[in-house]
């Protein structure tokens, strides 16, 4: 009779501890792992010329990931919406302008974004076209719509007729894994303030995130930040809030990996050469975080996802028949180098690079008003690539993707002295130039021209390419034309001469390089 009770009990023991199992209740360890997948500055839907990057391995990276762990979130750090060749290329009536960027990214499964500089290359219509199409979250903390005169509120998507959906300052995204632990993420984005357009007001990006941080104390149990902004401004952000473990940029193109303090700030390989995997692990019991940060090159020993290749194809194929409607012959060859040139943003926007020199050249050769000397700003470069062997005619679009005329310039010394001044300030970025006839006596600090002293009190023709002349590059707005009285005449070229190569910097390249 003992022996059946203590049967019995037993029996309704084992019950009862399956159904509590089964319950979930006590099963929950406290503990969660969340895994960002993190891009930033990507331009090129498909693999790169050495055969690194490409969307649809990304997208495949992302399906392993999270077979794993459910729990894995896609994020991009800035610029993708412009430049690329395929965003300069006209389908059905339109410039594309990043259109293909936003399907390839829908169907990669992008979960959200911050914005970069280069999402306001274009007019407004053109952006918020591109906020309609996304099926991804837009972090605007340190952005504001403007109309007219006025500030009206955050950009936003427009989901259906009357419904608006806004780019919020911050998202919170709940994670829960297998046991039961549930995470709460505060996620917000800001973003570098160097590209002005009418139509976006910038708040300072340090202050926003601040300020957005004390907002979500208490509404969450962790914030990570999304950041298009230059290294330095990283890490003084990371100093100002040291309860964020991680911050996930972009804008600087070359991947890094620093430590303030316990933040991880971390940028990826632009065009997705290499991308961040980070593994944010959360003790929820004892309120501790910990961030491991892999960075994983995308190569061909990846295999591609089939439905973001299929993407990716259309578009390629789009791009091939806009080209040869654009006067280009995507496969005609161009010339041959004998010596590789090296694209890389890395090296031409640190110091006077062969590139820059031949695309100096090349102008010098279009102009038509014996100029003294030409500037090229190292940003217009953007294939950040070594180029070797045959060049066609893709790949002179592909290193000037923006194209866009050049002029010739007739400015005051004063003008040009300051031009030369800014571009030192500018070095790393796309705002330092690229001279020709123009050289630094660094014992003296001073500008020479043609091997003469720079004279203030001169007028000197300058060559250079027209989005300079609107003044919106990184510290040179007193460029802009118009009313400036230190430009006192721009010759540009003959308006309807298709002949005129001046009309598009691309063209003025390749006359060059088939007539050496």
């Amino acid at each position: 009779m003992t022996f059946r009770r203590l049967l019995f009990g037993l029996i309704a023991l084992l019950i009862a501890s399956c159904r509590f199992a089964q319950t979930g209740a006590g099963r929950d360890d406290g503990i969660i792992e969340v895994v960002f997948l993190h891009l930033n500055d990507v331009y090129e839907i498909s693999p790169l010329s050495d055969g690194s990057g490409g969307l649809a391995r990304v997208a495949a990276l992302r399906q392993s990931l999270k077979a794993k762990n459910p729990n894995t979130y896609t994020i991009l750090a800035g610029d993708f919406i412009s430049p690329s060749v395929i965003a300069t290329l006209r389908h059905e009536g339109k410039r594309i302008r990043g259109r293909h960027m936003v399907e390839v990214f829908n169907t990669l499964g992008i979960d959200a974004v911050a914005f970069g500089n280069h999402e306001f290359d274009y007019d407004y219509d053109d952006l918020q076209a591109r906020l309609n199409e996304s099926r991804f979250t837009w972090l605007g903390t340190n952005l504001r719509w403007v109309q007219g005169d006025s500030i009206v509120g955050p950009f936003f998507q427009q989901r259906s007729e009357g419904e608006q959906k806004p780019c919020p300052d911050y998202q919170i995204v709940e994670f829960t894994d297998a046991d039961g632990t549930r995470l709460r993420v505060g996620l917000w984005g800001v973003t570098v303030t160097i590209n002005s357009k009418p139509y976006v007001h910038y708040l300072d990006p340090l202050d926003a995130a601040q300020r957005t941080y004390e907002a979500l104390r208490g509404q969450c149990d962790v914030q990570v930040g999304l950041t298009h902004l230059d290294i330095e401004d990283d890490l003084k952000l990371a100093a100002r809030l040291p309860d964020v473990p991680l911050l996930m940029g972009g804008h600087d193109h070359d991947n890094m990996l620093h430590r303030v303090g316990r933040t991880t700030v971390a940028k990826a390989d632009a065009n997705a050469r290499t991308v961040y995997v980070h593994r944010l692990r959360y003790d929820k019991r004892r309120g501790q975080v910990q961030v491991r940060s892999e960075l994983r090159s995308i190569d061909a020993q990846l295999p591609e996802e089939p439905n973001t290749a299929a993407v990716v194809a259309k578009w390629e194929r789009i791009k091939e028949e806009a080209l040869q409607s654009a006067g280009f012959e995507a496969a005609a060859q161009v010339t041959v180098l004998k010596t590789p040139l090296d694209c890389r943003e890395a090296f031409i926007r640190h110091q006077q690079a062969p590139v820059g020199q031949i695309i100096l050249n090349a102008m010098l050769a279009a102009a038509r008003e014996k100029p003294d000397c030409a500037l090229l700003n190292s940003g217009s470069i953007r294939i950040d690539d070594v180029l070797s062997g045959p060049v066609r005619e893709i790949d002179v679009v592909r290193l000037l993707p923006f194209g866009g005329g050049i002029s010739e310039v007739e400015m005051r010394g004063t003008l040009l002295q300051r031009t030369l001044d800014a571009s030192l300030r500018n070095k790393g970025k796309g705002g330092y130039l690229q001279l020709a006839y123009i050289s630094r006596d660094e014992a003296t600090h001073q500008w020479l021209v043609r091997g003469s002293p720079l004279d203030p009190t001169r007028t000197y023709r300058v060559v250079m390419p027209d989005f300079l002349l609107t003044g919106a590059e990184t510290n040179m707005d007193f460029l802009k034309a118009g009313d400036n009285p230190d430009i006192l005449r721009v010759h540009k070229p003959i308006a309807n001469d298709k002949g005129d190569v001046r009309h598009d910097i691309r063209h003025v390249l390749i006359r060059y390089w088939r007539q050496q």
